[in-house]
């Protein structure tokens, strides 16, 4: 009876796909043809009338336990892509990521500032391959949690160290993982996870060893499919408003006009950045094909999840999606317009490409743009594929001293005056001596000097200027604090400070009166005269000399 019912089943489901095909009808076909061959959700579809209520039940376990599986295969392959490395096998994944290694390093991947590989404890593993876990493996787990707290990923989504490190609750660290992968979409920053359900075989015995490692420790499973929804209220400041523009931009998708398509992305409540009205075709091309995909793995599912767990986000696109979809057309229009540039010679397209915020490229330079393009011919000319990555190493062929300057900007930007002093000391800056003790005065004067710059940014031949002024006005700060007064006097006629208006007579005046002002000024607790500040005095000791000498 069972096999007749599967037969009775099949020969209706090949009828339908004999319609579809003499009418052309893809959007029936395709997902009918999908469904007959995913054998691992036949788990729900085969005739349960027939089971007993037990049997039901170990098939409903065993089906936990192969979508499982799945979410793990899918967060497997997502960290591979992001790590360009490869992990575990999926039924030995959830033991190999206790240690927070590959946590850690996904963590450097999206929080490079926040998190180095010097900082990821046993980054080969070579400990935990001799020895197995360490009470120290759980700082990886620690990194990666602060990791995504520092970009915003909601907290609800969080396992606790205990759950990853004692294997506590290993589903909710995968879930987080899926939740993370979704909202790096949203920011541009990596690609989309796959959705793996009844794709991926696994064999009954590693279905069955799933399951019981389930029940052993009565863990709870997420509900994956709700992802899209939670993170969407929770991101949102008036999670109602962004609900219904996200339903309108799903419907907009559908009808299929573009302009209208745009007006609801552009709409404030939905929260979108970087929506670009001259792509509005492009969004609706990109997005309906999302939706559709959305909608086939949500029909693939539909056997397997029951009413109540299901989520209105599990055929709409979610606000991260929409984004995530909007950064991928971005990107591909200026990698398709430095591509065109590059087969045109043309410099000012290129610079246009490459200065595109989709790309995310710093230090690009205005000067550098003959060089640029010289680089970027020579890979399209050894046939390679100009895609984002492949630019990014253009950027990394650039000459030392302009990658060290852009490395000097980003520290002085970010007002961390050790890492400031360390990009200044790096041979390939190419820059006059700095002197370690001095590190706050670098800072402060650099800062100041980048914020008057139009771009924000100071060039390798302002920087040399620059650093040398000050180099020089630290060591006679130094003098001034020793109470040296001939180091002081030389160090007043160095010509690299650059000072004005100097009198050879008036050179002993000159020191006095700076010791006086550097004792009046270290009582204030201002340990530093600037350049400003002795130029000042030099002015009022010209101008007080000049006075004395007219009232004689």
């Amino acid at each position: 009876m069972q096999c007749a019912a599967a037969v009775k089943k099949a020969n209706r489901r090949l009828g339908i796909i004999k319609k579809g095909i003499e009418n052309k009808t893809e959007n029936i076909l395709l997902p009918l043809y999908k469904s007959m061959v995913r054998p691992h959700l036949e788990y729900s579809i085969v005739d349960d009338e027939r089971l007993s209520a037990e049997e039901m039940d170990e098939r409903r376990r065993q089906n936990i336990a192969y979508e499982y599986l799945c979410h793990l295969e899918e967060a497997k392959r997502w960290m591979e892509v992001c790590l360009v490395e490869e992990l575990p096998p999926t039924t030995e994944l959830e033991e190999g990521l206790r240690n927070g290694v590959y946590l850690a390093k996904l963590a450097k991947f999206f929080a490079p500032k926040m998190v180095s590989e010097k900082k990821i404890y046993d980054v080969e593993q070579t400990r935990y391959k001799r020895s197995g876990l360490h009470f120290r493996h759980t700082d990886n787990t620690v990194q990666w949690l602060r990791a995504m707290e520092s970009i915003g990923l909601p907290k609800i989504f969080y396992p606790e160290t205990t759950d990853v490190y004692d294997r506590k609750n290993i589903p909710k660290m995968i879930y987080c993982i899926h939740a993370l992968s979704l909202y790096l979409f949203k920011l541009g920053i990596a690609p989309q996870i796959q959705d793996l359900l009844g794709k991926v075989d696994f064999t009954e015995e590693e279905i069955s060893n799933m399951r019981k490692e389930l029940e052993k420790y009565g863990i709870q499973m997420p509900a994956f499919s709700k992802i899209g929804g939670i993170l969407a209220s929770e991101l949102s400041v008036d999670e109602a408003a962004l609900h219904a523009a996200v339903i309108a931009i799903n419907e907009a998708i559908e009808k299929g006009v573009a302009d209208q398509t745009l007006i609801t992305l552009r709409n404030p409540n939905a929260m979108l950045m970087n929506v670009a009205e001259d792509l509005a075709p492009e969004y609706q091309k990109e997005l309906l094909e999302a939706k559709r995909r959305k909608e086939e793995n949500a029909r693939l599912k539909n056997g397997s999840i029951s009413e109540e767990e299901r989520d209105v986000y599990e055929e709409l696109l979610t606000q991260a999606e929409i984004q995530g979809n909007i950064n991928k057309i971005n990107i591909h229009v200026a990698l398709v317009q430095v591509n065109e540039a590059i087969d045109r010679q043309d410099e000012v397209a290129l610079m246009a490409g490459l200065n595109r915020p989709a790309l995310s490229l710093s230090g690009v330079l205005q000067q550098n743009s003959s060089w640029y393009l010289a680089q970027l011919c020579d890979c399209k000319e050894q046939r390679m594929q100009t895609d984002d990555k492949k630019i990014d190493k253009i950027f990394f062929l650039l000459p030392p001293e302009l990658v060290a300057v852009d490395h000097i900007n980003t520290a002085i930007r970010n007002c961390d005056a050790n890492k400031t002093l360390v990009a200044l000391m790096k041979p390939e800056a190419q820059l006059p001596v700095v002197h370690p003790f001095a590190a706050a005065v670098y800072q402060t004067e650099l800062f100041n000097l980048q914020q008057q710059n139009a771009v924000r940014y100071l060039a390798h031949d302002e920087l040399s200027i620059a650093v040398e002024m000050l180099s020089a006005v630290v060591l006679l700060n130094q003098a001034l604090g020793s109470k040296d007064i001939l180091a002081i006097k030389s160090h007043l006629r160095n010509p690299s400070i650059g000072f004005n208006n100097l009198e050879d007579e008036n050179f002993q005046r000159y020191a006095d009166t700076l010791l006086s002002i550097k004792s009046e000024a270290s009582s204030q607790g201002q340990d530093y005269l600037s350049w400003n500040d002795v130029q000042n005095c030099i002015d009022m000791v010209n101008m007080q000399i000049q006075e004395e000498n007219d009232s004689k």
